[in-house]
């Protein structure tokens, strides 16, 4: 896994509210591989999403009202050369969203167009690729698409409208217009929350499948531990905005270094963990606590966590956290 295809340092994201700015994440870094599959975790307002969307910049307008900086590096690695998501051109992030990286949403019907067959729909991502395609070759290929990804009778499943279709049905149909595109980097947010479990292990499948097929790397967003442990290769543990630690899949659920990290996993339902569960709640955006934004959660919070926790970076771990430096 040496070959990188995703190099995240220092990122922040701010929103300029009317109240004042919000630093929604907070010096992120991050490195991601082709092929491999990261999963990204927190509790709700961590800034798990609004991490991964700042990598498309789909958090700045026109895709938001609000007015958003975004600050640091975000390098992705094409075959033309390094280039830096935060800075590029919005031409250049257009083509990057239309071929490089493809999101999958966790609402599949607010993200499929309610007025257009899912045909056009995905023929439109095909098109995106900027590949001339003829209109019976387009037809075809939007077919096999949807046959691709498991949809039965993808001629019928192709002339119907998104609120015609099951939740399991939308999001497969989200996944062909994401890999249609093949991409090299895919970010799927909470893409199974609203499926029940049987459809929510078939979309699992699916996604490793088609990664598998074009070697792309995945950023998982998720809030479900268990699906973590199935598809992750590394984890990502967001908290107050930034990334407290991250750690090979089997290091996260077997040795968890950051205090948070324990607490997250001692709080699923069942677990036999000897760590206390979480207890409160995550600070709101514009009141994270100076230092250790986990201190007031924290069993072991000290002196020293009044000030800014250092990055302890190992090999294969990096933990942001007083008692791994000490």
């Amino acid at each position: 896994m040496a070959d990188v295809l995703l190099d995240v340092d220092g990122l922040h994201v701010t929103f300029d509210a009317a109240s004042g700015p919000i630093a929604a994440v907070r010096g992120a870094r991050l490195t991601l591989h082709r092929g491999e599959t990261v999963a990204i975790v927190g509790e709700s307002g961590s800034g798990k999403s609004t991490f991964a969307k700042a990598l498309i910049r789909q958090n700045q307008a026109p895709f938001t009202p609000v007015r958003t900086r975004i600050t640091g590096r975000a390098v992705l690695s094409e075959a033309t050369g390094p280039l830096d998501l935060v800075t590029a051109s919005a031409a250049t992030m257009r083509r990057v969203r239309a071929t490089g990286i493809a999101m999958i949403a966790q609402d599949a019907l607010s993200g499929l167009n309610p007025v257009v067959t899912i045909r056009r729909q995905v023929g439109e991502a095909l098109r995106a690729t900027g590949v001339r395609i003829a209109a019976t070759a387009l037809r075809a290929a939007v077919g096999h698409l949807l046959d691709e990804v498991g949809l039965p009778d993808p001629e019928a499943i192709a002339r119907r409208y998104p609120h015609q279709l099951s939740g399991g049905q939308r999001q497969r149909v989200m996944i062909a217009m994401a890999v249609a595109r093949s991409p090299s980097l895919i970010i799927a947010d909470e893409p199974t929350t609203a499926l029940d479990v049987t459809v929510q292990a078939r979309i699992l499948r699916l996604i490793k499948a088609e990664q598998a097929k074009t070697n792309a790397a995945v950023i998982f967003i998720t809030h479900d531990l268990g699906v973590v442990a199935r598809v992750a290769d590394r984890v990502a543990v967001m908290y107050a905005g930034q990334i407290v630690e991250v750690a090979a899949i089997r290091d996260f659920l077997t040795s968890p270094q950051h205090p948070y990290t324990a607490g997250l996993l001692a709080s699923v339902p069942g677990a036999r963990s000897s760590y206390p569960r979480l207890k409160g709640y995550a600070p709101e955006p514009n009141a994270v606590p100076e230092g250790c934004a986990f201190r007031p959660r924290c069993p072991f919070a000290g002196p020293a966590c009044v000030n800014a926790p250092p990055v302890v970076a190992g090999e294969q771990r990096a933990v942001r956290c007083w008692r791994a430096a000490a």
